[in-house]
């Protein structure tokens, strides 16, 4: 997975990184984590001191899961983007199902009509 993250996004994740290496202080260290994330030895300082412009999804995963949390305690923003997502994905299926609806009705109609003219033959 390369997909990079969006600056806001970004900014997020490294904030919540910073305040959970301070609240870890002395469990973990920069260094370590890169390396427990099987990442280069910099990588995390190197995302924390903006050297890193933009990490990619999977370098964020890798950090979650060395630092044994769920990826969204880093960026609880992509959760409410995958709620909006979802709610924009439902509110689409119900509209097509509504039209597939209105449709199978129409056919309905149309062969119920085509089944009394042929009686009336």
């Amino acid at each position: 997975m390369t997909q990079k993250l969006t600056d806001k996004i970004t900014a997020e994740f490294k904030r919540n990184l910073k305040d959970i290496l301070e609240q870890r202080k002395g469990m973990t260290n920069p260094k370590r984590l890169s390396i427990e994330a099987g990442l280069g030895e910099t990588a995390v300082r190197d995302i924390l001191q903006n050297k890193s412009a933009s990490p990619k999804l999977d370098t964020v995963q890798k950090i979650a899961k060395a630092l044994n949390i769920p990826l969204y305690r880093l960026m609880p923003s992509l959760i409410d983007q995958s709620y909006e997502e979802l709610e924009t994905l439902r509110e689409e299926n119900r509209l097509l199902k509504e039209a597939s609806d209105q449709s199978f009705a129409s056919m309905d109609d149309l062969r119920k009509a085509a089944k009394e003219r042929s009686k009336r033959k």
